[in-house]
């Protein structure tokens, strides 16, 4: 669908992106067995952000956010040690609404993940405001991933788009979030922040000086960005243990969830024990997890 196809092995984009298909992404036995190896009691699945489309028509799009999820809850049925987290059609804000609550009613899923923009149009944009209420009013949290598709200028090479695009559109996402005063208005909604949410954490010092100097960050908040941080939970993907004690000090271990971008290969190859030399305590993000996605307790 959309020209996504399988070659020897790899799921294939149109614009080139690729992946190898592993057995963990589609075998529940092969995910759990990889969780053991890795020392992980609960794993929230979700579609590859590669898949979103979200330039392609509603209809068709729609069509694949109900279809992908359906898939997700066959795989993860029966395995409570398997959570789902929906794909949704931002470009299509009442479907997507109606698809997250038939996600959440429904099939069971802990939340939604969406990109980090739809597009040109970027998530502080008032349409899409309506998926952002929806998911404080069911209580459940939007996971934000970059979306890299479409040209990335100066980013082309050296895997760039990946390296330094990704955090990049993570940071701007949760910036425009904070200065658009989405979370003066929702003050139910929860936004976890992928790959250690990106530049946020380290620029924020950055943010609150240009709100302290400046006009244009106050239009719609009254208080500086970092007081907003407590809006937000950070996965552990650091690749260096030093940057996620830096995270820790700063918004603290209730804030934190193990991240593992597995089955890609960015992904951390042993998150737990990443966790344990940055001085935190596995069992104790587990908890945040539990509370945050809502995980039956274990």
């Amino acid at each position: 669908m959309f020209g996504v196809r399988e070659e020897s092995g790899w799921l294939v984009h149109p614009q080139g992106f690729r992946y190898p298909i592993a057995d963990e992404f589609l075998d529940a036995r092969a995910k759990l067995a990889q969780m053991d190896r890795l020392g992980i009691d609960v794993s929230a699945l979700s579609t590859a952000p590669t898949l979103f489309f979200y330039e392609e028509d509603a209809g068709p799009a729609v069509a694949l956010a109900r279809r992908s999820n359906d898939a997700l809850a066959e795989l993860v049925a029966g395995e409570p040690r398997l959570e789902g987290l929906a794909t949704l059609p931002l470009q299509a804000p009442d479907e997507a609404v109606a698809e997250l609550r038939r996600a959440v009613s429904e099939l069971g899923f802990r939340g939604a993940q969406i990109g980090t923009n739809c597009g040109r149009q970027q998530l502080d944009s008032p349409e899409l405001e309506p998926v952002f209420a929806a998911a404080a009013e069911l209580g459940v949290p939007l996971v934000l991933h970059p979306y890299y598709v479409g040209p990335k200028p100066g980013l082309e090479d050296y895997y760039l788009t990946n390296s330094v695009g990704n955090p990049l559109d993570t940071c701007v996402a949760a910036v425009r979030l904070i200065h658009c005063g989405i979370f003066d208005r929702l003050p139910e909604l929860r936004i976890v922040l992928v790959h250690a949410g990106g530049f946020l954490p380290f620029q924020i010092g950055r943010f609150d000086h240009t709100f302290d100097v400046r006009t244009e960050p106050k239009a719609h908040i009254s208080r500086r960005p970092s007081s907003y941080l407590d809006r937000f939970w950070f996965d552990t993907i650091t690749h260096a243990d030093l940057p996620l004690e830096f995270l820790a000090s700063l918004v603290g271990g209730d804030h934190l969830v193990v991240g593992t971008d597995l089955s890609f290969d960015m992904a951390d190859s042993a998150p737990v024990e990443r966790v344990r030399r940055a001085g935190l305590d596995p069992d104790g993000l587990g908890a945040t997890a539990t509370q945050l996605f809502g995980f039956q307790s274990r």
